[in-house]
């Protein structure tokens, strides 16, 4: 008799490596992106603190909040990825996302075929029933793993965290099942106690949306494990007391790292009080929040990287009360269904846990909704419908199990296709910004962030535009108040720029005065708007460093080093600054100091081509040529049009005696700059040392063409 189909031995051994396969495959376009101007940039290409894995890295990684939620091990994955790819390479930092997205599609295949075998076990004595668990458990793996909800988590290089997190939370959640399962009442303490607690902490370091996690446990102790009964009233009797217990590790950690997280959100400014957000619009949003996601998981079309609530959205507008009818719908059927379909209410209970920290009870930034946070959410939905397709093909005939299975691949199929597409949504910045306004065009962050794609690329104009419809539609916009204000000076529209920031009671209005006197050739009057910039911000460190230059330019190196020092105490990152006070100390009689700061300056800018330059002629002076003239070449390749480095690194050339190279550098000095007198006085001069007098003397008349005292040398 020919064996039915699908054999699930065969089926057992293929799913573990189709699914992360096949999610691979459908992620493989991510590997093209690069990097996007939405916290990518401020957070790996510009940030040198997480770069490696010593004992710095690993202590700004633990101590840091600068991503706003507290996720040293994210940063710990982004440090081994600059080690691993040699440095910031959005290829390798893409493959790694995608290689953690398909490891989690095998994570939940494995949980899916646990949950899958204890929810249709057979009673004592029973047949063996599950024949079809892993391919129902495979659909179910694919359903969350290609769904287009997961681009923004796998592809947007500063959401690896959700991924990450998800990894740490899908083993938490194995480890904890194993040993409570039949079979696994043997299993040792440290298996039974320690490892799940151990990955739920892990799990917490990647990001603190595992806070969840033990809610999630005690529904599964309820169903499929069945180790507390469904009626509340019953599970703090004494025989339940150790189910409780093991749970107090769980809630602890889970405690600690809320009140933690808080605080960092709350020092990244990135909470909203109660008073500007307040306890109606926040109901509102937890309405629209919880109907939202479900209406994407079923249609996930117009996907965006940035939602806001429909304008006139409240308690009382038909699309909240649409979204609260909805919700008591599934709620009330959830209810209704416990004893008969216990899993519909397992599932809508860990959908409303693990969704609870960011659908508004705590208001963070400005979002109604984002894509990522379905990551973990979503999960239960997926093995919802893996344990539909079981059941459907153990009830149906050949035929309509042949059906429900060609159904699923549909689905899978389909679902592929729309995230190949959503995809390309985030292959730059501009591509993504241009689509999140071509879906809400009045989104005045993403208005903001595609005129900085704009103005990089010299497209001013487009840029002032975005700016400006950035400002109508929300006036208080600083950065693009700042942003539109440099857009103004470069164009040379400065009465204009003065204009714009006139009156000061925007944010910065005062630094970006002064950085207009500055432009005018005002420095008087620019140093008193910085001043006035920093008695509003003490700690303005742009302030600082500007202050600084225009002291350093009226001959007050004192003070414009006390101002460059501070800026370096706000910001030890800010390169200028560095590159600033070396020359300061350079001209000082202080190169060692002046070549230490240059050195810092490169090692948050390696193509900085003037400080290599000016490293370069420290070293020199201090008889290190061979150094000197690594750093000429450093300057050369980061800027080929540099013609004091060739002129430079043509000296130090000849001053070795190495005159054929460095008459190939005074050439080179002389194609850029056919007038620099000095590069013909001392390229006659290799010429001479080399017997070319024809074309020595022919350098030197030129030389003393361009500047007559050279004759007198």
């Amino acid at each position: 008799m020919p064996r039915s189909f699908p054999d699930k031995n065969l089926t057992a051994r293929l799913m573990p490596l189709l699914v992360p396969l096949f999610t691979a495959a459908v992620f493989l376009p991510a590997l093209k992106n690069g990097f996007v101007n939405w916290d990518d940039i401020y957070n790996l290409v510009e940030n040198t603190k997480y770069r490696g894995l010593g004992p710095e890295q690993l202590k700004w990684m633990f101590t840091s909040f600068r991503l706003g939620p507290y996720t040293p091990l994210t940063s710990m994955s982004f440090g081994l990825d600059y080690l691993v790819w040699g440095g910031v390479d959005a290829f390798g930092y893409h493959l790694t996302s995608v290689l953690l997205h398909s490891f989690n599609a095998l994570l939940f295949y494995f949980l899916c075929v646990k949950l899958l075998s204890l929810a249709f076990r057979p009673p004592p004595g029973g047949a063996e029933p599950g024949t079809e668990v892993p391919l129902a458990a495979g659909f179910a793996a694919l359903l969350f793993a290609v769904h287009p909800l997961r681009v923004e988590s796998a592809v947007w290089l500063s959401g690896r965290h959700d991924v990450l997190c998800c990894s740490f939370c899908l083993l938490a959640v194995l480890l904890y099942i194993q040993p409570r399962s039949p079979g696994g009442e043997a299993a040792p303490f440290w298996r039974r106690h320690l490892l799940p607690p151990a990955a739920f902490l892990l799990a917490l370091l990647a990001k603190g949306m595992a806070v969840s996690i033990p809610v999630l446990l005690v529904v599964l102790d309820i169903y499929p494990l069945r180790r507390l009964p469904g009626d509340p009233r019953r599970w703090f009797l004494p025989e339940y007391r150790r189910t409780w217990l093991e749970k107090i590790p769980f809630f602890a950690l889970a405690a600690a790292f809320g009140a933690l997280g808080y605080v960092c959100q709350e020092k990244a400014g990135a909470l909203t009080s109660y008073q500007a957000f307040g306890f109606g619009a926040r109901a509102a949003q937890i309405l629209f929040s919880l109907f939202f996601y479900i209406k994407k998981t079923l249609v996930p079309l117009d996907l965006s990287p940035l939602y806001r609530l429909p304008d006139g959205f409240g308690l009382l507008s038909p699309q909240a009360v649409l979204a609260g009818l909805v919700v008591a719908a599934v709620t009330a059927a959830a209810v209704v269904l416990r004893r008969r379909r216990p899993a519909v209410a397992a599932v809508w209970a860990c959908y409303l846990a693990v969704l609870a920290p960011v659908i508004g009870i705590v208001k963070i930034n400005t979002q109604a909704a984002a894509d990522r946070y379905t990551y973990l959410a979503c999960l239960g939905f997926a093995a919802l419908a893996g344990a539909g397709l079981l059941a459907c093909r153990r009830a149906a005939g050949p035929r309509l199990r042949a059906l429900c299975l060609v159904l699923a691949c549909s689905v899978i199929a389909a679902l592929a296709a729309l995230t190949w597409r959503q995809e390309g949504v985030w292959r730059d910045s501009e591509t993504l910004w241009t689509r999140a306004l071509a879906l809400n065009p009045e989104l005045d962050f993403a208005h903001n962030n595609l005129g900085l794609v704009l103005a990089a690329q010299g497209k001013l104009e487009a840029a002032e535009r975005h700016y400006r419809e950035a400002l109508r539609l929300n006036p208080g916009f600083a950065e693009a108040h700042n942003n539109l204000t440099g857009i103004l000076v470069a164009r040379g529209r400065l009465d204009e720029a003065a204009a714009h920031n006139s009156g000061g009671a925007r944010l910065n209005s005062a630094y970006n005065l002064g950085v207009i006197a500055a432009a005018q050739g005002r420095p008087d009057a620019a140093a008193a708007y910085y001043r006035a910039a920093l008695k509003i911000n003490p700690g303005f460190a742009e302030a600082h460093g500007n202050l600084g230059s225009i002291l350093a330019g009226q001959g007050k190196p004192a003070e414009a080093e006390a101002h460059y020092r501070a800026a370096l105490r706000v910001n030890p990152e800010f390169t200028v600054a560095h590159y600033n006070l070396a020359g300061l100390l350079a001209a000082r009689g202080e190169p060692a100091a002046a070549a230490a700061e240059y050195r810092e300056a490169l090692r948050l800018s390696p193509n900085l081509a003037e400080a290599h330059n000016n490293l370069a002629g420290l070293l020199a002076a201090q008889g290190r040529r061979d150094e000197a003239a690594g750093h000429y070449r450093e300057a050369l390749r980061a800027n080929p049009s540099f013609t004091l480095a060739y002129y430079n690194f043509a000296g130090l050339l000849a001053a070795q005696g190495k005159f054929g190279e460095a008459e190939k550098k005074y050439l080179e000095a002389l194609r850029l700059s056919p007038g620099l007198a000095e590069a013909h006085y001392n390229l006659s001069r290799v010429l001479a040392a080399q017997g070319k007098t024809g074309q020595a003397e022919k350098h030197y008349r030129l030389a003393l063409q361009f500047n007559p005292a050279l004759g007198r040398r």
